[in-house]
């Protein structure tokens, strides 16, 4: 194999250093669904928290008094 041939194939075979870690994919998807789980639970957490002062604050709050109408006698 003469220098030209060797220069050749190194460029279009690089090295093995050079390339992504096998299974690096599947990290980078793992760790994404991970922090999504992790967002989503604490979503949820704030949103019935919030639900539940709420409905605190409802219960609490004074019942409006109904009025009674009127009815016309034919």
């Amino acid at each position: 194999m003469n220098d030209k041939d060797k220069e050749r194939a190194e460029r279009v075979f690089p090295q093995q250093s050079d390339r992504y870690e096998k299974g690096s994919a599947m990290t980078l998807i793992q760790e994404a669904s991970v922090a999504q789980k992790a967002k989503s639970a604490r979503l949820r957490a704030e949103r019935m928290a919030r639900d539940a002062r709420e409905s605190e604050a409802l219960a609490a709050a004074k019942p409006k008094k109904r009025v009674k109408k009127a009815v016309a006698k034919a």
